[in-house]
C-alpha cells in the first residue's frame, strides 16, 4: 500500500502557488483526515461501550483509538514538513499549528487514561469524547497562516480526485492496521 501511496504521489497534479510542494499538503492532509475519520468509528464504539459494556466492543474501540492516533500524529508531523517546504519554515505559534499540537496533547491523554481506568464505560466515555475534542480545538482557532479548505476550494478536480485518492488509501492502510490487531 504504501507502493501505491508513493506511485499516486507521483502522477498527482502540481499546483501553481505551491508547484511540487502540494504532494506534502496532499499526504499531510490524506494523514489527518484518516486520523480523523478513525476518531469518530472510535468514538461510536466508545458510546456503544457506554452503553454497553461490551469488551469486544471495547477491544475495537481501543485499537481504532490508537490506530487513529497514529494516523493523526503522522499527520500533525507531516504538517510541519509541508509548513516547511511551502513556507520556508515551521510557525509553531501559527494558530492551525497550535491546535494540532493541542490536539496531541489531549487524545494521548485521554488514550493513557483509557488504559490505567478500570471502569469500562469510564473508558468508553473517554473515547467517544475524543472526537468532538479535537474538532472544537481545531475548528475554533483562526486561519492565520492555513488556508480554509485548500483542497475542495481549489477549482481544479485533478486536484481535489488526487487528495479523494491518498485519503482512502491511508482510510485503506488504517483499516488494514485495524483488522490486523483486532483478530
Amino acid at each position: 500500500m504504501v507502493t501505491a501511496v508513493l506511485f499516486f504521489l507521483y502522477l498527482a497534479p502540481e499546483e501553481a502557488t505551491l508547484g511540487t510542494g502540494i504532494r506534502t499538503v496532499y499526504i499531510h492532509v490524506a494523514l489527518t483526515w484518516t486520523g480523523m475519520a478513525g476518531f469518530v468509528l472510535a468514538g461510536l464504539f466508545g458510546l456503544a461501550v457506554l452503553i454497553t459494556a461490551n469488551e469486544k466492543l471495547e477491544h475495537w474501540m481501543k485499537i481504532l483509538g490508537w490506530t487513529a492516533y497514529g494516523f493523526f500524529v503522522a499527520g500533525v508531523a507531516m504538517s510541519a514538513i509541508a509548513s516547511h517546504i511551502n513556507w520556508g519554515g515551521v510557525f509553531w505559534q501559527e494558530p492551525r499549528m497550535a491546535a494540532a499540537f493541542k490536539s496531541v496533547a489531549v487524545v494521548t491523554i485521554m488514550l493513557v487514561l483509557n488504559v490505567w481506568i478500570a471502569q469500562m464505560r469510564v473508558r468508553g466515555l473517554l473515547l467517544a469524547v475524543i472526537p468532538a475534542a479535537v474538532a472544537w480545538i481545531i475548528y475554533s482557532a483562526p486561519l492565520v497562516l492555513h488556508p480554509d479548505n485548500p483542497i475542495f476550494s481549489s477549482e481544479a478536480i485533478s486536484i481535489q480526485l488526487a487528495f479523494i485518492g491518498l485519503f482512502f488509501l491511508c482510510a485503506a492502510m488504517a483499516t488494514w492496521i485495524v483488522w490486523r490487531f483486532v483478530k
